[in-house]
């Protein structure tokens, strides 16, 4: 059942219909998504707690059978890409359309050349730069889209998306996610792990997913009743330098890779992962390891046990132990892996002050942007306001605070007129 945004809906189709006449035949949503738990884990082989939640990306349009041209609209920026199906290039790095042709391409290289060309406008209420995975939001959309209105061939495993038979359907859900990792990596030219396409399509309402990213074993886990809010709090600062900080933990990180792989063999035929690493091994071997890269392996490896104690927590229905789990892993953030800032700090700080806060923590990268709280959702309002308020007093920076809820993976359907009321 296709969960839709009505608003973002009738936007995209007024604007498909003045920009291209007519109605679109397929709508396609997909939601973005929050890490709870797994902070850098998902590239080291690890563990991550994440939720789908209720900011979305929503993509409405129609196959062309008598054209092989593609004509795109990004509502939100008042931008169109226009381009052959059956020959393209990327557009400039970081661009929205760089993201829609590698979609296309991807899901051509697995199901076949387009049978068409199409016709789709693109609109999304996903906060940008907030590390919220608007980029997987857009992708998944994008790619239901194509899918559902047969400009990509009907083809296994893309052919069962819909299936009644629930493995079926899991499957390939599980395939589009990593033809869409490779999208990003191979065509947007991003090195992204397979949390942020995973969580989005198979993300459920009031659930949080659990991924083992060595293995894409997953499952989901109830976030409680009533499930707790979600509260997003930008701390308006720029994320420009954790591009540059990433790759560098990813080195400091990968020394200590390196002394593990040297002396044991490779659980399988893939590359030795941090995550194969024991914490026992590693506090075995401290002295004889690079000083700082220890401290990154000791964060990547306390927080597969914090994710895993979290999903402990939430199937025993205890919200304030995943709180709890969550401040440990900024701590553990801020001191082990050093991706922290003191305007996030400030706001972790600012939260632990405001009513209804059961835990928070640094999201994504890290170094700035946003933390991720889970907040008793009775007093989200008020927490709100009061993080805020405390931010602003202690920094004289305004954070930008977002509400949320666990939601529902991406979906498709033919853009019938009963869709909406």
């Amino acid at each position: 059942m296709i969960e839709l945004p009505k608003e973002l809906e009738t936007q995209a189709r007024e604007t498909f219909a003045a920009r291209f006449g007519g109605e679109p035949e397929v709508v396609a949503v997909a939601p973005s998504r929050v890490e709870l738990l797994g902070n850098h884990t998902d590239y080291n082989g690890g563990l991550v707690l994440a939720a789908a939640i209720d900011r979305h990306t929503v993509v409405v349009g129609r196959a062309l059978t008598a054209s092989r041209d593609a004509r795109v609209h990004a509502v939100n920026l008042n931008e169109d890409d226009a381009f052959a199906v059956d020959a393209f290039e990327p557009t400039a790095k970081g661009s929205w359309s760089r993201y829609v042709r590698g979609v296309l391409w991807a899901l051509s290289t697995r199901c076949g050349p387009p049978a068409t060309g199409f016709e789709a406008v693109i609109v999304g209420d996903v906060p940008l730069g907030a590390g919220l995975s608007s980029s997987a939001s857009l992708q998944a959309a994008e790619a239901l889209f194509l899918i559902a209105s047969g400009v990509i061939p009907s083809a296994p495993p893309f052919d069962r998306l819909d299936s009644k038979n629930a493995d079926e359907a899991d499957n390939a859900r599980v395939e589009l996610a990593k033809t869409l990792q490779r999208s990003e990596n191979e065509f947007v030219g991003v090195a992204s792990g397979l949390l942020d396409q995973f969580t989005v399509i198979l993300g459920r309402r009031d659930h949080a997913l659990f991924l083992d990213c060595a293995t894409a074993a997953h499952s989901l886990v109830p976030l409680g009743s009533p499930a707790p809010a979600i509260v997003v709090c930008d701390s308006g600062t720029s994320r420009q330098l954790a591009d540059g900080m990433y790759n560098r933990r990813r080195a400091e990180s990968d020394r200590i890779v390196e002394y593990f792989a040297a002396r044991r063999p490779r659980p399988g035929a893939g590359d030795f992962l941090l995550s194969f690493v024991a914490l026992d091994d590693l506090n075995e071997a401290w002295d004889k390891l690079d000083p700082i890269g220890r401290r990154r392996a000791r964060h990547v490896l306390t927080e597969n046990e914090r994710v895993q104690a979290g999903v402990e927590a939430l199937r025993r229905g205890d919200a304030a132990e995943l709180g709890r789990l969550l401040c440990a892993s900024h701590s553990s953030s801020r001191d082990d892996f050093e991706n922290s800032s003191p305007a996030l700090d400030a706001l972790i700080e600012s939260a632990a002050k405001s009513p209804g806060f059961l835990g928070g923590k640094l999201s994504g990268a890290g170094w700035a942007g946003c933390t991720v709280n889970l907040v008793d959702a009775e007093s989200a309002d008020d927490f709100a306001a009061s993080v805020t308020e405390h931010y602003r007093t202690a920094t004289g920076n305004e954070a930008t605070v977002h509400v949320l809820r666990a939601a529902a993976g991406a979906a498709a359907a033919r853009a019938t007129p009963k869709l909406v009321e």
